[in-house]
């Protein structure tokens, strides 16, 4: 003997359908992007084709989005500070346990930077390099003030150099 549960039936005007599905879009579009220390999925803005020479217009600029791959195929951006040595970028991170765009890195290192408003298609290669590390670091405590930052308590960074790509995009 089967027992048959009830079925409800619920009707939405398609009008209220599609005003749920553009609301949707809408707070998917403006929550997409990386905010202070809140992460964010998809970048916004127009993407550079050209290659970048020299990277020194980043000195002017403090904190840059990165967008990395997700083995779940859904873009992760967070921000991320950098300098520039030589006409090449460099980015960092802090602490002694990988940061997400680190281990996304790490498995896949094509991402997506962006600062005012342009993307840059990139691909991202850890420094193990200890005389350009101390270079970079340098860098970093000039640009920074490490320690107005962090008092007498600076971390160890782990950097990366950001090695320009226009092939792709990372959204899969």
């Amino acid at each position: 003997m089967k027992i048959k549960t009830p079925v409800v039936e619920v009707h939405i005007p398609i009008e209220i359908r599609r005003s749920l599905i553009l609301f949707a879009l809408a707070v998917l579009a403006v929550g997409c992007e990386p905010k202070d220390v809140r992460p964010g999925f998809w970048l916004g803005g127009e993407v550079v084709t050209s290659t970048v020479e020299d990277w020194r217009f980043t000195d002017q600029t403090d904190e840059i989005f990165i967008e990395t791959r997700t083995w779940y195929g859904i873009p992760h951006s967070t921000t991320i500070w950098c300098v520039q040595v030589a006409n090449e970028l460099y980015i960092g991170s802090y602490g002694e346990e990988n940061k997400y765009w680190e281990i996304n890195i790490l498995r896949d290192n094509r991402a997506r930077i962006s600062m005012k408003d342009k993307i840059y298609n990139v691909r991202v290669i850890r420094l193990d390099d200890t005389p350009q590390r101390h270079v970079v670091d340098m860098a970093y405590q000039r640009k920074y003030d490490m320690s107005q930052t962090f008092g007498n308590e600076i971390p160890t960074w782990s950097y990366y150099r950001v090695e320009q790509d226009g092939n792709e995009k990372p959204s899969t």
